[in-house]
């Protein structure tokens, strides 16, 4: 069985994340899918964006995500971003798809996208425009099959408006017939509980840290997950066979290196997700052929 690829956050190792230009270059790596992290705006807009706050170069306050409409948060992120210090060799280069993207809908390429351009500009990718920005055929293949992998967040002092998140999925899926593209996970499980009514033919999937000791086999049957997501150092052998004879695929996060990649393979994965899918793919180059 091929081994699944997820970008995370785009090819946030490579790009800042979460941008059209982190997800542009997640496909021209021929990556399967994209995890990323969904917000909601004050005007009900769902927005890319991994974290609830946000804090601006000139301030030493939090802002919340919540508190601004898509306009005006748009507008924070209109330069380029700050140097990400843990990944000191991502670069700030907007790609052809997304420079012509950005042009043709007046969009800031460096600011969150929404839940909506996200899709739109994965098909703007595998259409026409994508083969005229010089696209190859494999890569505007991987852009038509791939998956979004959603993450809805939530914390215990936020009110989390998680069921108007998973209606607007809803609403975006039922305009694209792409119900089967979609992954919907979560730490806290009854979002996937709840998802499980409302999107009963999405995939879901059950995120964990590790830190929490529960029965993972009966917490996936309880929400309805068929994959399981844990972080990658928490995993053995033992936890991957039990999910594999319940049927359950496992999809850890989030392995940067090779030594990481080599063991997670040994153990029996599913896939993995990095923030270095083109590291990934020349080391996954190499080891084809050692063999």
């Amino acid at each position: 069985m091929q081994l699944h690829l997820q970008g995370h956050r785009g090819a946030r190792g490579n790009r800042p994340e979460n941008t059209f230009s982190s997800i542009e270059f997640a496909i021209d790596c021929l990556v399967d899918s994209i995890e990323t992290d969904l917000h909601l705006c004050a005007d009900e807009q769902v927005v890319l964006f991994h974290d609830h706050f946000f804090q601006l170069a000139q301030s030493k306050h939090h802002f919340q995500i919540s508190e601004f409409n898509l306009e005006a948060l748009q507008a924070v992120f209109k330069t380029i971003p700050s140097k990400n210090e843990r990944f000191p060799s991502q670069e700030f280069i907007i790609g052809p798809a997304s420079a012509i993207y950005c042009k043709r809908h007046n969009l800031n390429c460096w600011a969150p996208p929404t839940l909506h351009q996200f899709f739109d500009f994965v098909d703007f990718y595998a259409g026409e425009e994508g083969k005229e920005a010089g696209k190859t055929s494999a890569q505007q293949k991987a852009a038509a099959l791939l998956c979004f992998d959603l993450e809805i967040k939530q914390l215990p002092f936020l009110k989390c408006k998680s069921e108007t998140i998973i209606h607007i999925i809803k609403d975006e899926i039922s305009k694209r017939n792409s119900q089967n593209r979609i992954v919907l996970r979560s730490f806290d499980h009854t979002i996937l509980k709840q998802a499980k009514k409302l999107l009963p033919d999405c995939t879901l999937g059950l995120l964990t840290d590790g830190t929490i000791q529960v029965n993972f086999i009966r917490e996936m049957i309880d929400t309805g997950a068929s994959l399981f997501c844990p972080k990658f150092d928490t995993l053995n052998k033992v936890i991957i066979d039990e999910m594999h004879n319940h049927h359950f695929k496992v999809l850890p996060w989030t392995a940067n290196t090779p030594r990481d990649w080599d063991q997670l393979i040994a153990l029996g994965v599913d896939g993995i997700t990095t923030d270095f899918p083109d590291a990934f793919r020349l080391w996954q180059g190499s080891q084809t052929q050692k063999r």
